[in-house]
């Protein structure tokens, strides 16, 4: 693996040096994306969560690994939150309290490393999760210029607020490298913005069953506004360890 900052070409070395000068900011929603329908939410999305910040409304995505358990980005993980699932549009999703936030004991909010979180909820929630990447999932799944899916609850344009409904897209992992935490990907079309921080990367395993590989963590420049850029994921295989700790009984 060629480490980051060291890619062939000067074009790509300054798109990198760009990527780690701007890793401390938060991912954004879903840029060029579409609104999920009931449907596809029931079909593709029914362990999609929102995330909205109690005292000032701010918002972030995650996901249910199990019924009472949350997974997120360790900047999302926090008491002040509530989390809202159960349906596509978060203002008619049921909410229920955080009785625990625990982030990645090797966080580290400056560089953005290990941006993985777990939200225990004050009451267990019955219904579908999501399945996550093992470690041969990622070796065999994060390849260059692989097409995923991506999905948040954040705004879809600059200047714009969070999006009610939940929106999706699809990316193609350009330039794609990874370090012992996160992948780094490029993609031009597509990416996310305001409010999609925690939400899922979605990869389809040779059966055709999805699977989380990656949980939106940071971005480079103004993907609101150019829609698409450089994305930055925590890596779900590399966490397990870190969930598995805190929850029994994963898929």
């Amino acid at each position: 693996m060629i480490p980051l900052g060291r890619m062939a070409g000067s074009r790509h070395r300054r798109l990198w040096l760009a990527a780690l000068l701007f890793l401390a900011l938060p991912a954004f929603a879903i840029v060029n994306g579409t609104a999920v329908s009931e449907a596809r939410f029931v079909d593709q999305y029914p362990w999609a969560v929102a995330l909205v910040g109690i005292e000032k409304g701010g918002v972030c995505t995650a996901q249910l690994v199990a019924p009472g358990w949350v997974l997120t980005a360790a900047h999302c993980s926090s008491m002040g939150v509530e989390v809202r699932l159960g349906a596509r549009d978060r203002g008619q999703a049921k909410v229920v309290q955080v009785a625990e936030a625990i982030r990645h004991p090797l966080y580290d909010k400056e560089t953005g490393v290990w941006d993985v979180g777990l939200l225990r909820l004050a009451e267990p929630v019955a219904g579908p999760v999501v399945a996550l990447a093992s470690t041969e999932d990622a070796a065999a799944l994060l390849k260059e210029n692989a097409l995923a899916a991506i999905a948040g609850w954040g705004k879809r344009v600059s200047g714009a607020g969070f999006s009610e409904l939940l929106v999706e897209s699809e990316v193609a992992l350009g330039a794609l490298r990874r370090d012992e935490s996160r992948f780094i990907f490029i993609d031009r079309a597509s990416g996310p913005c305001g409010g999609d921080s925690g939400g899922p990367l979605l990869l389809r395993r040779a059966d055709g069953s999805r699977v989380l590989v990656g949980i939106a963590s940071r971005v480079a420049g103004n993907l609101c506004a150019d829609g698409g850029g450089i994305s930055v994921y925590a890596d779900v295989a590399a966490a397990r360890p870190f969930i598995e700790q805190h929850v029994p009984g994963l898929r």
